[in-house]
């Protein structure tokens, strides 16, 4: 149904749809730099310990360190919406694997499916209608559930899918 570089989504049967959508970019920097500026603090601490270097360079440590529990836990909350999914709309559950995580979710739970434009630089486009959107699950809660991106046309059939199955789908407007 869907195969990009952000993913592939394929029908298994007529109310099973499995979706492939990893992490972004931002996801990767993060898990390389996190233990990078880790190391690093802790050896500018031991130099500050060992009084070979002044201490205000401690602070630059906290920093780094501080810089890298932002950027995982900011990376662990966007890795819950992204992962392998299969949504078995006969069984009534959503099983999704992540990475580091796997979890089951209730299919009764689903609000809508939706295809917002991409935030940001990467959502525009040259040519109206050809814009990056994301194929989005809401559930009541309020988390949100990316199972792929594409241009409108591209995640078409996956949403004429969602809705034969009756998942209410809101257009992009909203």
């Amino acid at each position: 149904m869907l195969r990009s570089e952000e993913g592939t989504i394929v029908a298994e049967s007529p109310l099973v749809l499995v979706c492939d959508c990893p992490g972004g970019f931002a996801d990767t920097l993060v898990k390389l730099y996190a233990p990078f500026a880790l190391v690093a603090s802790i050896l500018v601490s031991v130099i500050v310990g060992l009084r070979a270097a002044p201490f205000p360079i401690l602070f630059v440590a906290i920093l780094w360190t501080t810089a890298a529990a932002i950027g995982n836990r900011i990376a662990r909350r966007s890795a819950r919406k992204h992962g392998r999914f299969r949504i078995d709309l006969e069984r009534g559950e959503i099983v999704q694997e992540g990475r580091g995580f796997s979890r089951t979710l209730d299919a009764r739970e689903l609000v809508h499916a939706a295809t917002p434009v991409v935030a940001g630089v990467e959502g525009e486009s040259t040519e109206p209608g050809f814009e990056p959107r994301w194929l989005v699950l809401t559930m009541k809660n309020g988390e949100e559930l990316r199972l792929g991106k594409g241009p409108a046309h591209a995640l078409r059939p996956v949403v004429v899918f969602l809705r034969e199955a009756g998942v209410p789908v809101k257009g992009p407007r909203g």
